[in-house]
Formats: structure tokens, sequence, C-alpha cells
């Protein structure tokens, strides 16, 4: 017994503990809880064999199944353990007891797991060095006690009778003291061989095996949880950073739709004070021409101030237009151009009709004004010179797109007819010429048939982007205007 105690087990189990935080043992510690408990214990290795056969087959196939257990579910192998062992040594009862620290970081005896008479115990805590549990790690050997109630004085009375109890030290790999695994028998009658001891002493190593697969199970849990945590907290963090861009991204947006609103708002102001500057300066030139009595003169004011009435009249249109287009919608930019020559020339020629016809569309606010422009020319030279002698007739204005998207502004008239001019061309058709390359289009000018009539034709190949205005009619594709003189 001296040899067994002397020797490296207890000496490596007592620099174990000092890495587990429990109170530094050295030798002299051991050797004074040994001889305390000297008359308590045997070792368990020198017990006698059985008197009769062990069961052999019954321990092979415990223990296969034992494997298949530690195989497919190491948590539910401590049990299966306690079972086997209770039922190959015909113990009254079998437990797992753990080495735990209580909150003032002393070691104690943890009941873990216990099956038969004592489960009623089970996660009860012992002081280390007042149980048979921590005398058998001191001494580092299965260990066989058989006067357990002094070594369980803190609580024998609260425990059912014990006869004897075999203590196994389970150690891991590397001889770190995990605790202990024992069967009791509560039978006077009953003793334990060794047989018995080499049984336990096959389960601790399965044990022991379990306890390591249970720790790396959850420490794999536990990495499991901190990886889906990170998981997690990447996953929030990306969804902070899109709900910020997000709502960096509406801020933004609602800037700029402000920032449009703003200029909308200043481009509007500025057609609006430029189309009361023309219209001023409309009115002043309408003004001078009634003051002066020259007709050449008087025609020239009244012609430069419907000029100017026309652009006042597109800028008024794009103040409407409340956008950033830019654009007119064409017919009714002609509709104006009609009542207003309607109410100029339709007097002095009250047998003259007017008819416009416009296909829905919107062109930039440059190329509208060159084109109504020289469409009021073209207009204000069939009032004035296609129609002698009060005759009636009749003028025709039509802009339409053709089949392959070309622009197309006719202008004719059931007057005299044309006739080339003999010398320079007048102001008018200069300035229709001026207009129309401007445009970049093509101009004919010439007679509808003889004696029946002038027609001024603009062709534009490169089509002008257009499109629907939310001013114009759905269910019509051309607007047609009838300007009838005053009679």
């Amino acid at each position: 017994m001296t040899a067994l105690l002397a020797g490296g087990d207890a000496a490596s189990y007592a620099m174990d503990c000092s890495h587990y935080g429990a109170r530094s043992m050295t030798n002299s510690t051991i050797a004074e809880r040994r001889s305390r408990y000297s008359d308590c214990y045997v070792s368990a290795h020198t017990l006698p064999p059985r008197v009769f056969p062990p069961n052999l087959r019954a321990e092979s196939a415990a223990i296969c199944e034992l494997t298949k257990s530690l195989a497919e579910n190491p948590s539910a192998t401590v049990r299966y353990v306690l079972d086997i062992a209770q039922d190959l040594c015909g113990a009254g009862s079998a437990g797992l007891s753990l080495v735990h620290l209580d909150q003032t970081g002393a070691a104690t005896m943890r009941w873990e797991a216990v099956q038969g008479a004592l489960s009623a115990h089970e996660a009860t805590d012992m002081r280390r060095d007042s149980s048979p549990c921590g005398l058998c790690l001191d001494i580092g050997i299965a260990i066989l006690i058989s006067r357990p109630e002094r070594v369980f004085d803190q609580v024998a009375d609260k425990l059912p009778s014990i006869a004897e109890i075999l203590t196994i030290p389970l150690y891991d790999g590397g001889r770190k003291p995990l605790g202990t695994l024992w069967v009791a028998h509560h039978d006077s009658q009953a003793h334990f061989d060794s047989d018995d001891v080499r049984i336990a002493e096959q389960l601790a190593a399965q044990l022991a095996l379990a306890l390591k697969l249970q720790e790396q199970a959850r420490d794999h849990a536990r990495a499991l949880a901190l990886f889906e945590s990170h998981q997690r907290a990447q996953q929030n963090l990306l969804t902070y950073h899109q709900y910020e861009e997000r709502a960096l991204f509406e801020q933004a947006e609602i800037e700029n739709q402000q920032a449009l609103r703003f200029k909308d708002a200043l481009i509007v102001e500025a057609h609006h004070r430029t189309k009361n500057t023309l219209q001023i300066a409309s009115n002043l030139l309408a003004l001078q021409a009634q003051a002066s009595s020259l007709a050449q003169v008087r025609d020239a004011l009244l012609d430069n101030a419907a000029r100017l009435h026309i652009m006042a009249r597109v800028h008024e249109l794009l103040c409407a237009n409340a956008n950033s287009t830019q654009s007119v919608f064409m017919p009714q930019l002609l509709q104006s151009l009609g009542s207003a020559l309607g109410q100029s020339l339709g007097r002095t020629h009250p047998h003259v009709a007017l008819e416009i016809e416009c296909d829905q569309m919107e062109l930039p606010a440059q190329d509208a004004v060159a084109l109504v422009l020289l469409a009021n020319e073209a207009v204000t030279n069939a009032y004035k010179h296609a129609f002698a002698n009060e005759s009636a007739g009749l003028i025709t204005v039509a802009l339409q797109r053709t089949r392959e998207n070309a622009l197309l502004l006719r202008i004719e008239d059931t007057g005299n007819g044309f006739a080339s001019p003999n010398g320079a061309e007048g102001t008018g058709l200069k300035l229709i010429r001026t207009l129309a390359a401007q445009l970049r289009g093509t101009l004919d000018v010439g007679g509808r048939d003889i004696g029946m009539g002038t027609r001024v034709t603009l062709t534009l190949a490169a089509p002008v982007p257009s499109v629907d205005s939310e001013n114009a009619d759905d269910h019509s594709s051309r607007l047609s205007l009838n300007v009838l003189t005053n009679r």
C-alpha cells in the first residue's frame, strides 16, 4: 500500500490540481489525508477474484453497445455507462463525480450523474477534501472504501446506508483530473472483487472519452454560436449600411427634386419676364405705328410688333410648361398665331379665311420660334399680296410629320398665284429663307397651279424629337383651327 501511494501518480496529480484552481496539494498534504483515512480504503487492485467465472459474453455485448452509443450520441453515453456499471458489478448505485470550483475558488466534487439508490442526491456538491472521490483523486488509483461514513462526514446523515464504494479516477489524455466513476453496495453482505475493478476501469476509460467528446461538442457548439453571432453581426452591419445608403440616396433624391423645382421656378420666372418685356416692346411698336403718318413706316412697325408678339407667346407657353423640357406644344402656338393674324390682318381682308392644321407634337423652344416666325411671314405675305380688290380666298397652314418621321410645314393660299420677283427679294421672303436655313430645312416657294395661289413648303429631313403633351387631346392626333375673319 505504501509503495502504491508513494508512486508518481499521486505527485503528478498534485501538480495537475494546481492548474485547476484547486488548493495546492504537496506531498505532505496527500500524506496527511492518507493517514487520516488509512483505515477506510484499500487499493482496488488488491481485491480477490470472483468465486464464480465472470460473464464475459455479457461484458463484450455491453462494451459493443457502449462503443456504438459513444459514436452516435456521446451525450447519452454517461447514463449508459452507469447502467452498465451498476448491472455488471451488481451494485446498488453508480455515479459520475466531476471536479468543480465554487464561488470562492475552492475545489468541490459534484455528483454529476447518479443511478440507483443514490439517484435522489444527483447534483450534490461536496468539499473535495472530505469526499471519497477527492480521496481517490489524491491517491491517483482505483480504491475501495469500506467505511464510507467517515469519508462522507459532510452528508453522512443525509445518505442511505453504504457498505462499500469502488471509486475509479478519470483523467484526460494529458493526465488532467476530470472526476471519478464509482459504484456502491448498500447490502453489507455484498462485496466488490477484482473483476468489478477490471470492468469499472474499462468503463472509466470509455467514460473519459465520452466526456472529452462532449467537451469537444460544447466547444464546437460555442464556436458555431460565435460564428453565427458574427454572421448576424455582419448581416446587421450590412443591413445598417444598406439602410444608411438608402437614407442618403433618398435624401439626395429629395435635394435633387428640390433643386429641379427651384431650377424650374427660375426658368419659368425668366420666361415670364422675357414674355413681359417682349409684350411691352410689341405694344410700344404698335403705338408708334399708330402715331406714324407714313404707311410704309407704319406697316414695318406693325410687322415687327407682330413678330415680337409671337416670341412673347412662345415664352408664355414655356411658362405654362413648368418643367425642365423647355418644349412648346405646337398646336397651341399655331392657334395663337392664327388668332393674332385673324385679329390684325383679318380686319383689312374680311373675305379671307385662315385654316390651321397641326399634328400633336412638342418642339424645342428655338425650333418652335423659327417655325412660327416663318409661318407668320408666309401668312402675312399671303394676306398682303395674294388677294387684290378684296377678293375672297383661303390661307392654309399645316404642320405635319410624314411617314419617314420628317417634319413638313406647308402654307398655301388661293390667291393670285406665285410670281418670280423682279430684282431683289422682299424683306418677308428674305426672312423666310433665313429661318429655313436656321432650321437646316429644305425650302420650296412656288405656285400651286397657274393663277391658283402660292405654296411655301419647308421640309426638315432630320426629325426633331417630339413627345405627346399632357395638354393634347388623347382622342385626336391632329388639331384643326379655322380662323374666320371679321365680316
